[in-house]
């Protein structure tokens, strides 16, 4: 960890403020911390396995310790669902067979969401036919439904999802609330450090807000189910708080926590890019504050530009990929670091994130 919080602030030194510095690195457990769990399914279906992706003659891995307490029952459980049902793994090299993977979300409250991803909707009938016995052994699976992934490619999971039984959404509690995650939703891997990822910016956004005195404005753009937002809001009561993302489900679900906990926030669904362009030409014009957690590739050129010249003294950036990041500020040179956290998201791996605080500066 150390070496890769060193290449990080390395990557990132040009671009911080004169007199800013980092802070203490957000880190969380180191087993049993994986929110939710991808295997393969290997072997047949009398003897089905799960496995990691492109292993298929891999050793069955339920008992992986990086997944809390009570997954590997879930994932034995659907080992013997597979079973009764004869259900038989994907052949990847032959391109046969039914089910590819098994995948499993946890709630800190341990509750579980089962999702089984199919080649077809074949086996369908005999699944919902022994599914009764899954849920009676393992009461904590509060929703099951079935992935049809008819492709053949090294993606997880295909674009329909077919409910088998249960709720449609699951109450993860992360931080100071609870998000309400779908079937296809993203959700963060280590929910500990999620938490403390949001209540940080969270932190930020108090102080912000203070200093602004009235009621500001804010945009969670690439808002996912709220996480950002959501604690936004609760840290700022009087500010007027708009997430938005492009997904249609995560946005049903950022809705849900809201109303779920009284908590004052607009979602919407839209190009996050589109939108801010748009709705900062309008009467109100651009925001006092601005969060951005934009997938691996960045903000990319269109966002960037708009952010330089929008005059919004503060954002913050939660990035998943330090060199996008810095590609992003290069483009940017009216905002500048003024306080940033390593943020450990996967232990026992290389792979970084960080989230900062930006404050626009004279670019002189």
């Amino acid at each position: 960890m150390a070496q890769g919080r060193a290449r990080i602030e390395q990557l990132l030194a040009p671009f911080l403020a004169p007199g800013a510095g980092w802070q203490a690195p957000i880190l969380g457990a180191e087993s049993g911390f994986r929110a939710r769990g991808k295997m393969a399914v290997a072997g047949t279906a009398q003897e089905p396995r799960l496995t990691l992706p492109g292993q298929s003659a891999g050793t069955d891995l339920c008992d992986c310790p990086l997944y809390p307490e009570g997954v590997e029952g879930i994932l034995e459980g659907a080992k013997a669902l597979i079973r009764r049902a004869q259900v038989p793994p994907y052949d990847v090299a032959r391109r046969r067979g039914e089910i590819k993977n098994v995948l499993v979300t946890a709630s800190p409250d341990g509750e579980h969401v089962l999702r089984l991803v199919l080649r077809s909707e074949k086996a369908l009938e005999r699944l919902r036919e022994h599914l009764p016995a899954l849920l009676e052994a393992h009461p904590s699976v509060v929703s099951v439904s079935a992935n049809i992934h008819p492709e053949h490619t090294t993606a997880v999971e295909g674009a329909q999802e077919i409910p088998l039984a249960g709720a449609a959404s699951i109450a993860v509690r992360t931080g100071d609330v609870s998000l309400f995650a779908r079937p296809r939703s993203f959700l963060q891997t280590h929910t500990e450090v999620a938490g403390a990822l949001y209540r940080q910016a969270a932190a930020w956004v108090a102080e912000i807000a203070a200093e602004h005195g009235a009621a500001p404005r804010l945009w969670d753009l690439y808002c996912g189910l709220g996480g950002f937002a959501l604690h936004a809001a609760l840290a700022a009561p009087s500010a007027r708080i708009t997430g938005v993302e492009v997904s249609p489900e995560a946005i049903d679900g950022a809705r849900e926590a809201a109303a779920a906990q009284h908590i004052e926030a607009s979602f919407l669904s839209a190009d996050a890019t589109s939108w801010a362009i748009e709705a900062a030409a309008g009467a109100e014009g651009a925001p006092d504050i601005v969060i951005v957690n934009p997938p691996r590739r960045g903000l990319g050129e269109r966002l960037t530009s708009w952010l330089e010249g929008s005059g919004v003294r503060d954002v913050l950036y939660s990035s998943c990929n330090p060199a996008t990041l810095a590609a992003d500020l290069q483009a940017m040179p009216s905002l500048r670091i003024t306080a940033g956290h390593f943020v450990d998201m996967f232990p026992h791996t290389e792979h970084a994130e960080v989230i900062v605080r930006l404050r626009r500066i004279d670019p002189t």
